[in-house]
């Protein structure tokens, strides 16, 4: 959150892992999302109950990919949520 912060929201797209130490990824997403709503998220786990968690977050988050993925399968991804910039 703090890089996202020190680039003004300057991303199109953040990646991120729910399982996180400090601050998890759902966390994250609502504040990224509170502070540049136009920021697309996607975020990534291998936990179903984290998959859950994240269910909350439609409109917030693009999608959460499960892991472990394929790179095609993440290049896929990656691709849809910055569709609306192409």
């Amino acid at each position: 959150l703090a890089l996202i912060r020190a680039a003004h929201g300057g991303y199109d797209l953040v990646v991120s892992d729910i399982r996180m130490p400090e601050m998890d990824g759902i966390q994250m997403a609502k504040a990224a999302a509170s502070l540049f709503p136009a920021m697309k998220i996607l975020l990534m786990t291998g936990y179903a109950d984290q998959r859950e968690r994240a269910e909350e977050l439609n409109g917030v988050i693009v999608d959460v990919v499960q892991k472990p993925f394929t790179l095609a399968e993440i290049r896929a991804r990656v691709e849809q949520a910055l569709a609306c910039f192409a």
